[in-house]
């Protein structure tokens, strides 16, 4: 796959090319940002077109100095020469400002957080009421307390034999006052060793990352959403805005992770925005969300803004919503029903219709080890192309360069 020359912002949409799907994404809580997903996406197109066959060139990524929104365009080529369609135009909506926000790098700050919300979680219900939904999501949620009280028990054991040992010997050498404070300074020191390595190892291990994100959902769950429902607005009036400018064919609105939440979000505000019903959307418009933890927000009972969300996409017309998660996944909620995880009722069909699939057999990971040592990596595998045997009935790429709309229903 070849990359296509520079296509400025504004040329590109006055050249007002036919495009078949335009796909609008929103990435979990990642300060990454567009640039990490841009080179993602074009290295597994790049393997996707090569084991297709298929040659397709991706432009470079336009949007700077757009707050909202960074574009990238696909192109389908014949004998060297791009067509004249564009197949997919991919949206990458951003948010990831608001998860650099909310990524505070200081560990005591961090910490002190983990109190308030370890306590709703173990003695609130938290833990009860995620575990009678996903229990390796409940599980992976205890992890971070799980680390750090080992590394704390760990830290003050090794620090008190330290000074305990040198107190003793010090006091030959120095005398005993002296000996005891040359103890406990050697103690400190080791304390604080220790806990710099155990963060350094935490942060390796994806623990912090994994605190990070359970510490932004809690936010949310406690009605502290403002930022973010005023950055939905604004996106919501953008995608209205690009779609009566140029619009797709077909619409695609995706979620990953935590985005599955900032997915179902943002729907609910373009069914809310004056412009939706002549629009068109509510017949382009299909929602897919990957690796979800929609219930990881819907349990809070506080979260009652989320809740009027997921009432009013359950409202027909239904948008097509397809969730695509994994029992291999423990960072997801697999085959969860988020109406369910917080008692909506739902009236009709299931909604959004699950789809359940195997993502271990990709990374072959054969094991219950090394499927627990890969979740960080196995959580971005829904994001990947794969060999047609391995793939478990879904390649995302697939589903945007080749399927018909209907398929994105199951």
């Amino acid at each position: 796959m070849q990359q296509a020359a520079p296509v400025g912002q504004e040329e590109g949409y006055e050249q007002r090319k036919q495009i078949r799907r335009r796909l609008y994404f929103l990435s979990g809580f990642d300060p990454r940002g567009a640039a990490f997903y841009y080179r993602l996406f074009a290295g597994q197109l790049q393997t996707y077109a090569s084991r297709q066959g298929r040659e397709l060139q991706i432009g470079r990524r336009r949007g700077q100095p757009d707050p909202l929104l960074s574009a990238w365009q696909v192109q389908e080529c014949q004998s060297g020469l791009p067509a004249g369609s564009l197949p997919l135009e991919v949206c990458f909506l951003h948010w990831d400002d608001i998860a650099r926000q909310n990524w505070p790098k200081n560990p005591l700050r961090l910490i002190w957080d983990g109190v308030g919300i370890y306590g709703w979680y173990v003695l609130g219900g938290g833990l009860l009421r995620i575990g009678g939904l996903a229990p390796a999501v409940a599980l992976g949620g205890l992890w971070p307390l799980l680390f750090f009280g080992f590394w704390l028990v760990l830290t003050l054991t090794a620090a008190t034999g330290v000074a305990t040992w040198l107190q003793p010997l010090g006091g030959l050498a120095v005398g005993a006052a002296v000996g005891g404070v040359m103890g406990l300074a050697m103690g400190g020191v080791v304390a604080m060793a220790l806990a710099a390595l155990g963060w350094k190892l935490a942060e390796r291990l994806g623990v912090v990352w994994l605190y990070r994100s359970i510490r932004f959902t809690h936010r949310l769950g406690q009605a502290r959403d403002a930022g973010l429902r005023q950055r939905l607005g604004a996106l919501a009036g953008r995608i209205l805005a690009l779609e009566e400018q140029n619009p797709a064919a077909e619409v695609l609105l995706v979620g990953h992770s935590s985005g599955s939440f900032v997915m179902a979000m943002l729907a609910a505000q373009l069914r809310r925005e004056p412009a939706w019903g002549q629009s068109g959307l509510d017949q382009r418009l299909r929602l897919l969300s990957l690796g979800q933890n929609l219930a990881n927000l819907a349990v809070h009972r506080q979260a009652t803004g989320f809740h009027a969300d997921l009432q009013l996409l359950a409202q027909e017309p239904r948008l097509p919503w397809l969730d695509v998660t994994s029992g291999d996944d423990f960072l997801c909620f697999a085959g969860v029903d988020p109406y369910a995880s917080c008692g909506l009722p739902c009236q009709g069909e299931s909604y959004p219709v699950l789809r359940l699939i195997p993502l271990a057999q990709r990374q072959q990971l054969s094991n219950w080890w090394a499927l627990a040592s890969h979740q960080f990596d196995l959580h971005f595998e829904y994001l990947r192309t794969a060999e047609s045997a391995q793939a478990g009935g879904f390649d995302f790429y697939a589903l945007l360069l080749e399927c018909h709309p209907e398929e994105i229903r199951p």
